[in-house]
């Protein structure tokens, strides 16, 4: 059978009506019941209800996002269960067509949904952020200052800071050390102030002085108006919070938030999870339609509510089974990655012997 064939058309016609009603109608539906509750919280009587209603469809991105991998399950399992029913799996099997070919453009589409969700998520980060702006459960950003805190970078500069303010990106009462190099020296910059440049990409260093140092003195000292110093290149965003939920970062940020709690030797908890877990949820959508597929198949002639309850249960154990695994990993009992790709391996390999046993 060729590739767009009538066969093919019909399946992905009944497979992409069905994901969209999924995967558009159940999280409307999620985000509906926040709303009712929202409306009526305590915590959120001085909120405008206006921003109480656009905070909360906020939260559609992210519960699409966690729920496309069981989108994509619904609509295997509907697509080939009413095939069963109106005996049109029989038909197709009878002309020479085979389970495995008929199946072939619902995983092409499964494995197009991997980076269509990667890509929700990315936008589901910032609703989501905007959502607790909205709500008041966090300060706006140009709002936020931060006090007395100290860092080291990447470039193994140690920095600390007496006051932020990240809406206009300045420092006040700054002090950085370089690492030392091979004869024990380094440099000291003090500075009244630091004002973030978009242009540079780095921070520059107002009304200060410079001092190289040996390992017991001052060598040569510098006063300076102003100073770029490369070396100090992470923005007012990456510096704001340290206690920043993952929900609400895209996954480079998470990824070098991540980096800085290793570096000031804070245990990230489940966050470590939560960055494997960015991609790990996206290749659920391709393992979850390989399950999917020859699971519809158990009884063909089963009616819709069979294949519903099929669908709910086998989401109800992914994501349970993926919240449970997260708090392993959080506690560092497994490894993250092991965490957050454990429901994967274990749906793969359900998947592997269902489809081995399924009838072609």
């Amino acid at each position: 059978m060729r590739a767009g064939s009538l066969i093919d058309r019909y399946v992905l016609r009944q497979w992409i009506g069905t994901f969209l009603l999924s995967v558009l109608g159940i999280p409307a539906v999620s985000v509906l019941i926040r709303l009712s509750e929202s409306l009526g919280r305590p915590a959120l009587a001085d909120v405008p209800t206006r921003d109480i209603i656009l905070g909360t469809a906020m939260l559609y991105p992210s519960q699409m996002a966690m729920l496309f991998p069981a989108g994509v399950l619904f609509a295997t399992v509907f697509t080939l269960n009413a095939m069963g029913r109106h005996s049109e799996l029989t038909a197709v099997k009878a002309g020479g067509i085979s389970f495995y070919r008929l199946i072939a453009p619902i995983l092409v589409l499964a494995a197009l949904a991997v980076p269509a969700n990667f890509m929700l998520q990315e936008l589901a980060a910032v609703s989501f952020s905007r959502h607790l702006v909205l709500t008041q459960e966090k300060v706006s950003p140009d709002a936020q200052v931060r006090y007395n805190f100290a860092f080291q970078n990447e470039a193994g500069w140690t920095v600390a800071v007496k006051e932020m303010a990240r809406g206009p990106g300045i420092l006040r009462t700054v002090l950085v050390e370089s690492p030392a190099d091979s004869a024990g020296g380094r440099w000291l910059v003090a500075a009244d102030s630091a004002r973030w440049d978009d242009s540079v990409g780095a921070w520059t260093m107002l009304r200060g002085a410079s001092y190289q140092l040996a390992r017991r003195d001052t060598l040569q000292s510098y006063a300076f108006a102003t100073m770029v110093l490369p070396e100090l290149a992470e923005p007012p965003a990456a510096l704001m919070d340290a206690w920043t939920r993952a929900d609400e970062m895209r996954t480079l940020e998470l990824r070098d938030h991540l980096e800085r709690l290793r570096r000031s030797g804070v245990r990230p908890g489940q966050m470590a999870v939560d960055y494997p877990l960015r991609y790990a949820l996206p290749v659920a959508c391709l393992i979850i339609a390989l399950f999917g597929a020859p699971l519809a198949l158990t009884n063909p002639r089963a009616g819709a509510a069979l294949g519903l309850a099929m669908a709910l249960g086998t989401t109800l154990i992914y994501l349970t089974g993926t919240q449970i695994m997260k708090a392993i990993g959080g506690k560092e009992i497994v490894t993250p990655i092991a965490a957050a790709w454990s429901m994967n391996a274990v749906f793969f390999a359900l998947a592997v012997v269902l489809m081995a046993r399924a009838r072609s």
